[in-house]
């Protein structure tokens, strides 16, 4: 299952069950997404709350774990993209620029990345940011938007991109939302409002920390969004042997631009008749060395000339 699953998009295959729905001739773009599991540099900053992630931090955060860490995200961003130069790749739980400074020099040189990103006011400094590909595409518009009204959370980034080869522009919203901590889905229901009301959507691509068919994924249907279709066999995210469908890719009733995605089984373990595990960084507090407890997500997205397809029924989980 492992080989097939990444067989599939390392081939540049639309998953079964939309290929009849993508336009034959119509240009691709590919979108990557990936909660990094608290991806800190080593350095303690004094307005954040780091303290665990510093060599002398209850988490041991040296340098050389720093570096392993680094190495392997790189390596799962390249699983996920396989043979594909990303158009956009999204990344979330990164604490800074230094980060993912040393996250993009370890990017295939054939990758040509620019990003988008500032630090937000959350209180441990965990932000989302935003690479594209400079080359097929440019950055008209950003806003970071507060997901609380307070603005002491992590910031959304919503981006206007115009193509460099057509005159297609596309709006992207990459999203964070609060924590699994906060178990009132009505608190996740008014980040996303922030993030989503009065202002022009294509698609939602992030971390919900909710399952795409519970409360938040009925609210976001009524207000016009559709989830794409997906191929998520276990989940996207694991705590041992349990798994969550946490991140996912939504697409606006009025956009044109349609897609599937998919989560690629990076560092993913099994055993015959058990379900599969994921070798996070840290699991219960101990050090396991992994890239991240999220599997990437690969997202082929296209514009569909003719009219919204709605894959909302049709997706297999």
């Amino acid at each position: 299952m492992l080989l097939f699953l990444l067989s599939l998009f390392c081939c540049d295959v639309i998953p079964e069950g939309v290929k009849q729905s993508a336009p034959e001739n119509g240009d691709t773009l590919i979108a990557l997404w990936w909660n990094l599991e608290n991806a800190f540099d080593t350095l303690k900053d004094p307005t954040t709350r780091d303290d665990d992630f510093t060599p002398n931090g209850i988490k041991e955060w040296t340098r050389y774990r720093y570096y392993r860490k680094m190495q392997r995200l790189s390596k799962g961003l390249r699983a996920a993209a396989g043979q594909n130069i990303p158009d956009f790749i999204g990344v979330c739980e990164v604490e800074n620029a230094q980060v993912l400074d040393d996250l993009q020099e370890s990017f295939p040189w054939e990758w040509p990345m620019w990003r988008c990103h500032r630090d937000s006011p959350d209180a441990r400094g965990i932000d989302v940011a935003v690479f594209y590909n400079h080359q097929r595409w440019r950055l008209d518009s950003v806003a970071f938007i507060a997901q609380v009204h307070t603005g002491k959370s992590r910031e959304g980034v919503w981006t206007l991109f115009q193509s460099k080869s057509e005159d297609d522009t596309i709006v992207l919203v990459w999203v964070h939302l609060p924590s699994l901590r906060q178990p009132n889905e009505r608190v996740r229901k008014e980040a996303l409002d922030l993030l989503v009301s009065h202002r022009e959507v294509d698609l939602i691509i992030g971390d919900l920390n909710t399952h795409p068919n519970g409360p938040l994924g009925i609210w976001m249907s009524q207000i016009g969004l559709i989830e794409l279709h997906s191929i998520i066999p276990w989940g996207t995210y694991a705590f041992g042997k349990r798994w969550s469908h946490l991140d996912s890719a939504w697409s606006s009733v009025s956009s044109q631009w349609q897609g599937a995605y998919q989560a690629i089984p990076f560092g993913t373990h099994s055993k015959p008749g058990n379900s599969p595990t994921i070798k996070p960084t840290f699991y219960a507090g101990k050090y396991y060395g992994g890239a991240s407890d999220h599997l990437p997500l690969f997202i082929k997205v296209w514009k569909n000339p003719v009219s919204p397809y709605i894959y909302g029924s049709t997706s297999t989980r």
